[in-house]
């Protein structure tokens, strides 16, 4: 037995090794560890065993016993010679610090005679130690772990997640990952489990909240401006806005081809003046009589864009126009309507996607004139389920009616640019770099209470932090609903916070007003949705995420960028911060998948997702027949090829051209399509085929505005604070806001066992009875599912606006009299759909003869546009 343990042993004596010695209990006597000579972190021992020294009658220390040990048992005994042959071709001998014998001193004596190595006594983890590894501290691996202890990194992190068990805190894997890389970087376990526990004030240990930091552009010092091919009086006007330089995004999309009249896909953080170059290129081109369109999908960023390129470039002798195709709805005080001009006459041109396709279907493309350059923002919507098919058939009939023209796309978040500029036939400029540093920060909360708390900390720090500037510290808050965003806002104030809630809900006005504020600095935060990231657009230097939801969905890693990149703005902020508040295992939705530090860390590591815009056959049909309508197309394989260029054709086009004969929008004949008077007014009206076909069968017997209601039914009502109270507590749980989310059979049927319906009050079978009698009515099979109630509602809501009503004076009403909530930038922007949705019904109307109801149309526009008017007329005529 000995000799095959002694021929093992040789064999792993036999490559070089290092020798470990530490204390042992018994006297003069200490452990002996064999490991390969080359240290590594928690390398495993390839032999161990006990070296017994004695002292002999001189005073000098020798080897008595020195043996291998193995399951516990001494496999072989060596004598003193041996062992000193050991130790002595050992290419190293380490000393742990914390486990030296009492006789050292006496041992590195013996040592130095029999001529070892010399003995290196070394912090090392005494953990590892335990488990028979070997790791050696130093600054970069040695993590406390108490105030008098410090072990590796590996089992530093052990060590935090028995610590997070023991306070009952639960990870995902994914977080707990992310954990363990910040006890890399902070060095300290109770530090990170301080940042865990209630009471953590993030803004004292922002060393331990941050992630990492996304590094500033360098600027360039040099006056690049003047330098520019462009004419001396634009370089003029770019001097009296404070632009001399360029930013290095800037430089590269020159170099790149920008006044050679190369189209462009150019990708950049927020703020790194993306648009600025679109100006560069078309400016220069609409002072020779080529026009600059300039096209995004938000209303409000058009109208930004509007009002600083017609105050900006006025003084060159260029006009600027502007087409969003708002109805003019007159709701006095409450805002005003954006009045599209005429854009036939404008060299500057700012437009919605759909109000300029519109023009397109229309066939007056002629009203657009020469096109020089054609800027398209946020093109990564591209990626949108709903819009991303209309933006790809736009793109597709722009390029068909002004090849020659300069396409600059612009984005801060796209995912896997290479390939989208290949498959939009655009030249690729991408800069990663930011205009200044971004800080990410990741901060754990165990309650709403807690999230309140630390964003009321993060946020008064902020504001109390001033740029080298000048500019005060500014937060926008984003949190997953808008009845989420105003108790946030409400608990705020509450605690001595100036802030305002921002969202599509509010009437422009409201949002003007806020948005005035919030420039001079008079709001320490706004509390916004996550649904209007991409329109948020406030020089704020902190940007803080409530929660990682939108509506019922996780937020995307693109839609994460978006909004984080609106931290910091470039002249106003030395640098940007984000905060993620995270509550481990919190879920918004039961439908959601996973937990929101799970979500966290895949934002936080994320991919970009890829734009791959998707159309079924009803959509790819309107796109087809779109383009009919717009490039006056006939010959059935030039119609295919101009289709087939879309990104979201999923169809084949024959497939999509039958669909469109068989829903009447198109004659094919001899190889060649023509559009239907049907189809005409249909790609107009923006239906899909079969929605046009039934909106004519529905002018048979229908009521106009019962159609258009249909079309564009009103969703965003809900329950009154008060009602939903008294119901959640009935029900002991939290049940939907929304009212036509199916809870209204829920909580009215008193007939169901166990249910919360017996425990409402009177007044809340009241309130019932107002809904039941005035909108849930209809008696049909499918009560109270159907969309009858949706109709009535939609009713009611134009009876009272026809009676004077604005917005917040019908959001007013269906409180007081119905329990209902809905906000007036609601209501209003329903009412502007509402009469889009009226004219095509008068579209429609038109083509099956009925000019009765395209008379009534035009009078019910007219009293829902200005329904003060019409009632003056109407009392005069009387």
């Amino acid at each position: 037995m000995s000799e095959i343990a002694d021929a093992d042993i040789q064999k792993r004596l036999a490559k070089p090794y290092a020798v470990v010695i530490r204390s042992s209990k018994q006297d003069l006597t200490v452990r002996i560890d064999i490991y390969s000579d080359v240290l590594r972190d928690r390398q495993r021992s390839n032999l161990g065993g006990m070296i017994e020294f004695g002292y002999r009658s001189s005073g000098l220390l020798e080897i008595k016993k020195f043996w291998f040990v193995k399951y516990n048992k001494p496999i072989f005994m060596h004598v003193p010679k041996e062992a000193n042959e050991i130790l002595r071709k050992a290419k190293s001998i380490i000393v742990p610090r914390k486990q030296q014998p009492d006789f050292l001193k006496d041992m590195k004596t013996y040592l130095a005679g029999i001529q070892t190595q010399e003995p290196r006594v070394v912090p090392t983890c005494h953990h590892c130690l335990r488990d028979d590894r070997l790791t050696v501290l130093t600054r970069r691996n040695a993590v406390k772990i108490s105030a008098d202890q410090v072990v590796c990194t590996s089992c530093a992190q052990s060590d935090l997640k028995t610590e997070l068990k023991t306070l009952g805190i639960t990870m995902s894997r994914a977080m707990m990952n992310q954990l363990e890389k910040q006890v890399t970087r902070v060095k300290s376990v109770p530090r990170l489990v301080e940042m865990l526990t209630p009471g953590f004030d993030p803004t004292k240990e922002t060393d331990l909240t941050l992630i990492d930091t996304i590094v500033a552009q360098e600027l360039s010092t040099k006056k690049d401006i003047q330098d520019l091919p462009i004419p001396d009086g634009f370089k003029e006007i770019l001097y009296n806005v404070g632009l001399e330089s360029l930013l290095p995004i800037q430089k590269k999309t020159i170099l790149s081809g920008l006044f050679k009249n190369t189209s462009l896909l150019i990708v950049s953080s927020t703020s790194s003046g993306k648009t600025l170059l679109g100006e560069l290129a078309g400016i220069p081109k609409a002072m020779q009589g080529k026009k600059m369109i300039y096209m995004s999908p938000l209303v409000a960023l058009t109208n930004e864009k509007y009002n600083t390129f017609r105050k900006r470039y006025k003084s060159l002798g260029l006009r600027t126009g502007i087409k969003v195709g708002m109805s003019r709805i007159d709701v006095g005080k409450e805002g005003k309507p954006i009045v599209d001009t005429d854009i036939s006459k404008a060299d500057i041109i700012c437009a919605t996607y759909e109000a300029l396709d519109l023009l397109f279907r229309s066939g007056n493309t002629k009203d657009l004139g020469e096109v020089g350059t054609v800027i398209i923002d946020e093109i990564q919507n591209l990626a949108d389920p709903e819009r991303g098919p209309e933006l790809d058939g736009l793109l597709t009939r722009m390029r068909y009616h002004f090849p020659k023209a300069q396409y600059l796309a612009l984005s801060a978040t796209v995912g896997s640019p290479e390939v989208l500029s290949k498959e939009l036939n655009l030249k690729l400029v991408e800069f990663e770099g930011r205009p200044v540093p971004l800080e990410r920060h990741l901060v754990f909360a165990r309650s709403d209470e807690e999230k309140r708390n630390i964003i009321r900390r993060l946020v008064t720090s902020e504001f109390r932090h001033t740029s080298s500037t000048g500019n005060k510290g500014q937060s926008i808050v984003f949190t997953y609903s808008r009845r989420r965003a105003q108790a946030l806002s409400d608990w705020l104030r509450e605690h001595g916070v100036s802030c305002a809630v921002y969202h599509g809900g509010l009437s422009y006005n409201q949002r003007r007003s806020i948005e005035h504020q919030f420039e001079k600095q008079r709001y320490a935060c706004v509390i916004t949705t996550a649904a209007l990231g991409a329109g948020v657009d406030l020089p704020a230097s902190q940007v803080l995420f409530e929660s990682l939801a939108m509506g019922a969905d996780w937020l995307s890693t693109a839609e994460f960028e978006q909004m984080l990149g609106r931290a910091g703005r470039l002249g106003k902020h030395d640098r940007g911060k984000v905060y993620m508040i995270v509550q481990p295992e919190r879920k918004y939705h039961s439908g959601q998948d996973g937990y929101e530090d799970e979500v966290a860390v895949k934002l936080l590591n994320g991919i970009i997702e890829d734009v791959e815009p998707f159309a079924d056959k009803e959509t790819s049909a309107e796109q087809i027949l779109a383009t009919i309508c717009s490039t006056g197309q006939a010959n059935l394989k030039d119609v295919a090829r101009t289709y087939m260029r879309m990104l979201s054709m999923s169809v084949p086009p024959s497939e999509a051209l039958k669909h469109l004969v068989k829903t009447h929008m198109i004659r094919v004949k001899d190889g060649e399509a023509h559009p239907t008077e049907l189809g005409k007014a249909t790609s107009l009206s923006f239906l899909s085929p079969s929605m046009g076909l039934e909106v004519m069968k529905l002018t048979a017997s229908f009521d106009v505005v019962d159609i258009a209601i249909i079309l564009e039914p009103f969703e965003n009502i809900y329950l009154s604070n008060k009602l939903q109270e008294e119901i959640n507590s009935a029900f002991r749980t939290h049940m939907p806001t929304r009212l036509f989310s199916g809870v209204f059979s829920e909580i009215s049927d008193v007939s169901k066992p166990k249910s919360g319906a017996g425990r409402l009050p009177q007044w809340v079978f009241e309130i019932f009875g107002k809904w039941a009698t005035t909108f849930f009515n209809c008696g049909c099979r499918d009560y109270p599912e159907c969309d009858h109630g949706m109709i009535k509602l939609g009713r009611w809501l134009v009876d009272r606006r026809q009676e004077g009503l604005n917005p917040s004076g019908l959001a007013a009403l269906l409180n007081d009299k119905f329990q209902l909530w809905a906000y007036p930038g609601d209501l209003f922007s329903w009412l502007d759909s509402l009469i889009h949705g009226l004219k095509a019904v008068q579209r429609i109307a038109n083509v099956a003869g009925k000019i009765d109801l395209s008379v009534e149309i035009d009078s019910q526009i007219a009293s829902i546009e200005r329904p003060l008017e019409k009632l003056d007329s109407q009392g005069k005529s009387e």
